[in-house]
């Protein structure tokens, strides 16, 4: 299974017999656990067995207990995990001598998971060692540093362990909590403190920038092997800045022509393409009818209605009932989220003087948003426990964002049907026309035209622009001149050609896609049915 071959039965018998000889010694220890009795002798036999047999969760646990307890002052202290070496330490242990035993007892982990990578008690018992040394201000930036780089071995030797990939996002939330705990508890302290944070250890949180840090494993790991989701993943969440969108273009082409098959390389490819850069929200379209204006989002948001605020060309706040069209299609109960949000204008002094000629309006919403991990509560949200002692760090806004968004009245259509605001294109520099006086059938064709333009730049990346996406296109039609039945490029090309409205070729990829894709076909029958109607 896996493509492991099977272990032999003499393998089994002999492992089974090692266990036998162990039964009698865990069960002698578990009654001591149970009877609280935290003598330093049973502490180092556990050491010893869980370093043959690292499964044994109850003794891990004796272990944790066996710290905390010593933590409080009511365990003796000495050398544990070292084996053989032995300490007389005073019963009340000094943070040093603490700091010392922990760091011996997360190096024993460490050389166990070099047998055991992927063993659970592991490392959920490293997990908790950096919780309890950050909880008790045993550990610095620099171990966390240290933490990273071990994650980072930890790849070389097993680029897909996805223990190690959760321990790593797990440091990388510490690491922010230990920067922001650092800034927020001098604040706290006062001058008089004489509790001080090493130096070196604050300068190294000032400097170190997750992106960057991403940036770099994501590379060395797909330069090793590109055939890895997790090291492309880690690209999602890389700032833009450190991003060149002609050579990451070439990095994921070459690595498709290589192996079109590999699915992870597909799902990084159309992501570069279609979503990457638009992880806030961005207004659909805006309509205006009897002094209410009506905002259309592109996803379900929950805004945040007592905090969004109109104001005038003046800067002077516009009074107004804020309301939102509640979707109950595909929006789970109580979600309280909406594509549809209004303001109705009451204010007086606007009323009486006329429309103006600009409103401002700045929208508070809730969102999470990957690409600012410094806006993530991870006291509250990730690594709830390590608030204890702590009470300094107060949780804000939970995933807050918010936008400014301006309103000029001079650019809504005049169309005696609707009135839509004409620019939704404004920041990529296109000039938005709508005839308004359009000779159609319907007097809504024009709106629906706009709607589906709008639509389709909102679900394009922002560094892609309709050059450069019939450049990829030709790429993906080379490719399957060489693997016609590659349903990946397949699908792609047919996310690429519904951007570009080559609605013909649409209806023929997806009968190759039905052929090629059996196991998918009412997915490709819904695709169809969704595109003869629009």
């Amino acid at each position: 299974m896996h493509g492991r071959r099977a272990s032999s039965s003499k393998d089994e018998k002999a492992k089974l017999e090692k266990v036998k000889e162990l039964i009698p010694l865990v069960n002698h220890l578990i009654k001591k656990k149970n009877e609280k009795s935290y003598d330093k002798e049973y502490i180092e036999t556990t050491s010893v067995i869980l370093r043959r047999c690292p499964y044994l969760q109850t003794l891990w646990n004796f272990r944790r207990e066996y710290f905390e307890s010593m933590q409080n002052g009511s365990a003796p202290v000495g050398e544990v995990g070292k084996g053989d070496e032995e300490a007389d330490c005073p019963k009340n242990p000094l943070p040093e001598e603490l700091k010392i035993l922990m760091k011996n007892e997360n190096t024993m982990v460490e050389e166990i998971l070099s047998k055991f990578n992927k063993c659970n008690e592991l490392w959920f018992h490293k997990l908790w060692i950096i919780k309890f040394c950050l909880k008790n201000d045993l550990m610095d930036f620099s171990d966390l540093m240290n933490e990273l780089e071990f994650c980072k071995i930890g790849f070389y030797k097993d680029d897909r362990n996805y223990h190690c990939w959760n321990y790593r996002s797990y440091i990388i939330a510490c690491v922010h909590i230990c920067v922001k705990r650092g800034k927020q508890g001098e604040a706290h302290r006062g001058e008089g403190s004489s509790d001080e944070r090493d130096p070196p250890s604050a300068e190294l949180g000032n400097q170190f920038d997750v992106h960057k840090s991403n940036y770099e494993l994501s590379k060395t790991l797909i330069e090793r092997n590109f055939s890895n989701f997790s090291a492309w993943f880690l690209k999602y969440t890389i700032r833009e800045s450190l991003i060149c969108t002609e050579n990451e273009l070439d990095l994921i082409t070459n690595a498709i022509f290589t192996d079109p098959f590999d699915q992870s390389l597909w799902e990084f490819y159309r992501w570069f393409l279609f979503q990457k850069g638009n992880d806030k929200e961005e207004i659909f379209f805006t309509l205006l009818q009897n002094n209410c204006i009506y905002f259309f989002f592109q996803n379900l948001i929950k805004v945040n209605l007592s905090k969004s605020k109109c104001y005038d060309d003046n800067g002077r706040e516009i009074t107004g009932e804020w309301g939102q069209h509640l979707v109950a299609l595909n929006n789970p109960q109580d979600s309280f989220e909406s594509y549809v949000y209004c303001f109705k204008l009451t204010d007086e002094h606007i009323l009486l003087n006329g429309q103006p000629t600009y409103l401002k309006f700045c929208i508070f919403y809730y969102k999470y948003n990957l690409y600012e991990p410094e806006e993530v509560h991870y006291e509250k949200n990730v690594l709830s426990d390590l608030m204890v002692c702590h009470d300094y760090l107060v949780e804000e806004d939970k995933y807050e964002h918010n936008f400014v968004y301006l309103i000029d009245f001079r650019k809504f259509s005049q169309n005696e049907h609707f009135k839509i605001l004409l620019d939704y294109d404004r920041h990529r520099g296109a000039d938005p026309k709508m005839d308004s006086n359009s000779s159609c059938v319907s007097p809504f064709t024009p709106l629906y035209k706009y709607i589906n333009r709008s639509n389709i730049l909102l679900n394009t990346a922002k560094h892609i622009n309709f050059a450069s996406l019939i450049l990829e296109l030709e790429k993906i039609n080379e490719l399957l001149l060489l693997e016609s039945n590659c349903k990946f490029a397949l699908f792609t090309k047919f996310e690429m050609l519904r951007r570009l409205e080559q609605f013909d070729e649409l209806f023929h990829l997806l009968e190759l896609l039905k052929q090629v894709d059996s196991i998918r076909v009412e997915y490709y029958k819904d695709l169809e049915t969704e595109l003869r109607i629009q």
